[in-house]
């Protein structure tokens, strides 16, 4: 008989459950607004236990109540105000999740700042130095803490890195490298931790959040950017927050148990045109 033949009404039935994570941890950075915003919400609606975290104290609140209402058993999450670009706020965001929930199933690193920026500005290093530490080193630093947990839950780590990490871009120095940098610890993380812990990413093309919506009604460079990425884009749009989310959800379920060390591109196609904007 072979594997196939074998497989039972209960191994396909555990697809159907894939998502079901009631009793889970989730802590999601970023996770106030935006796409950390739909990831959280969505992760709520699937009977985790989530952290809302990010820096506007107003922003958390709401996220955390709205999610509240889409949790099943309408499971409070977690509260915690922190900046990633501080050490003490890394240890504090960790230490407080740990101390409310006891242990730590996944760990979305998903925050994180764009820059714009010449090489030859006057304030080039200032920027670089902000995208790297925020983009990358924290994301490093909260692994590296969140490691003796995820190996006690066989957890895993999604980071929410960019589709120009694939292809250069001009005025993006410091966002590709960032972005590079990150995909490259994801491949080397996910040989590191295995086989305890699984390490993929998430790598969304233009995204349409409500901060990128903004921008585009005040900005005809936005405005503009959305107009290539629908008109590049195979399957002819922008991505949403949603899509994104059903990408991370899926990553941290069962069903990509065999997966680790991934880069999900997640761009409508768009990286294929090699033509897209700057996200």
């Amino acid at each position: 008989m072979s594997e196939t033949q074998s497989l039972s009404a209960e191994t396909f039935k555990e697809v159907l459950k894939s998502r079901d994570f009631t009793g889970k941890v989730v802590l999601v950075t970023g996770s106030s607004g935006g796409i950390g915003e739909a990831i959280v919400k969505l992760f709520a609606y699937l009977g985790a236990q989530i952290v809302v975290t990010g820096r506007n104290v107003e922003s958390i609140k709401r996220v955390a109540a709205e999610a509240r209402e889409l949790s099943p058993k309408k499971l409070k999450p977690l509260e915690v105000v922190a900046d990633l670009q501080k050490s003490v706020d890394l240890k504090r965001l960790l230490i407080e999740t740990i101390d409310t929930y006891g242990r730590l199933d996944v760990l979305v690193n998903n925050a994180g700042v764009g820059s714009v920026s010449s090489v030859r500005d006057d304030n080039f290093m200032n920027a670089f130095d902000t995208t790297i530490n925020t983009n990358l080193r924290a994301v490093l630093e909260l692994s590296h803490l969140a490691v003796p947990y995820l190996e006690k839950t066989n957890g895993t780590i999604i980071n929410n890195s960019s589709i120009v990490s694939l292809y250069p871009h001009a005025l993006g120095l410091a966002y590709c490298v960032a972005k590079t940098g990150l995909d490259m610890a994801t491949k080397i993380l996910a040989l590191e931790l295995g086989p305890k812990i699984r390490v993929n990413s998430v790598n969304p093309g233009t995204t349409l959040t409500d901060s990128f919506r903004s921008l585009a009604s005040k900005s005809q460079v936005f405005k503009d950017m959305i107009i290539r990425s629908e008109t590049n884009a195979p399957l002819g749009r922008v991505g949403s927050t949603f899509d994104i989310a059903k990408a991370v959800t899926f990553l941290a379920s069962t069903d990509a148990q065999y997966i680790t060390g991934a880069i999900l591109v997640v761009d409508g196609g768009l990286v294929h045109n090699n033509a897209g904007p700057f996200p």
